[in-house]
């Protein structure tokens, strides 16, 4: 029986950007093949860091694939066709905010990634095995434990190096640091309603990024299919345009807590790692 390829799911943030490096440094089992799997929104930042990882992964010899299913954005804007649920924020019957079941993460990242693993293992779509083929290594972190999944399938295994060595993402941006790397940025599509309020001011930083995703909040309100299914459909839980909404700081709002600000989900796919 053939040693299983193990398989780096890289998404360029802070998690799976150290795993990564640990992998090159020898502190981590190095991985056989790393993929990524663009959606086409990610933050400029993030593009410009992955291509420094490309260099790095060339020079010490690491397969890299970079797979898309489309572009996100566009598709949900244009097509007629594809409807990957994003999970924005609407209104339900009793007219309080919810969230729609998001499905753009198996679309644009899992099943991508689970195209590229069948090829490596040498398996037709839909072909099935009960050997253990691909070991996907995943650059989930101790604190965030709560977010590791079984595969779907037989021929797969998942393994968690930060979570085993209780490695924190706050761990993960020190050792970055400490072996004279830059910061990794986080990963997330521009428009993400998985984002904080401190995370869309951040955003603000950034122009064009930031009109890019009022643009589209905006645009999701002209949607028929939205319009019609839903009734009102957009990225702030506050259910407003996302450039009327207060993102003021509670400190800026003169409100003081014992406690930090609240997080937002999380997204429980490969996006921010």
């Amino acid at each position: 029986m053939n040693k299983p390829i193990r398989v780096l799911s890289l998404g360029a943030g802070v998690q799976s950007t150290a795993l990564l490096l640990m992998m090159i440094h020898g502190e981590v089992e190095k991985a056989d093949a790393v993929i990524f799997s663009d959606t086409g929104w990610e933050p400029k930042a993030v593009y410009e860091h992955l291509a420094k990882l490309e260099l790095l992964m060339a020079e010490n010899k690491m397969p890299f694939y970079k797979v898309s299913a489309g572009n996100i954005k566009t598709d949900f804007l244009e097509s007629e066709t594809r409807f990957a649920t994003m999970p924005l924020y609407t209104l339900n019957k009793e007219g309080k905010s919810t969230m729609l079941m998001r499905q753009c993460t198996n679309e644009y990242k899992i099943q991508p990634l689970l195209k590229v693993q069948r090829e490596l293992a040498g398996l037709k779509k839909g072909q099935r095995s009960k050997e253990h083929l691909i070991t996907t290594i995943i650059g989930i972190s101790y604190d965030e434990s709560q977010r590791m999944r079984d595969p779907a399938f037989n021929w797969l295994r998942n393994e968690y190096p930060l979570v085993d060595r209780k490695i924190t993402r706050q761990d993960c941006i020190k050792w970055c640091l400490d072996h004279g790397y830059d910061k990794p940025p986080r990963s997330a599509c521009i428009g993400c309603p998985f984002k904080r309020n401190d995370e869309w001011r951040e955003l603000k930083n950034n122009p064009e990024e930031w009109q890019d995703a009022v643009d589209f909040d905006k645009a999701l309100r002209q949607k028929a299919r939205l319009k019609q299914r839903f009734g009102w459909a957009g990225l702030h839980s506050s259910m407003k345009s996302l450039d009327e909404v207060d993102l003021r700081s509670d400190k800026e709002k003169g409100i003081y807590s014992l406690f930090d600000e609240g997080f937002s989900q999380e997204c429980e796919g490969m996006c921010g790692i």
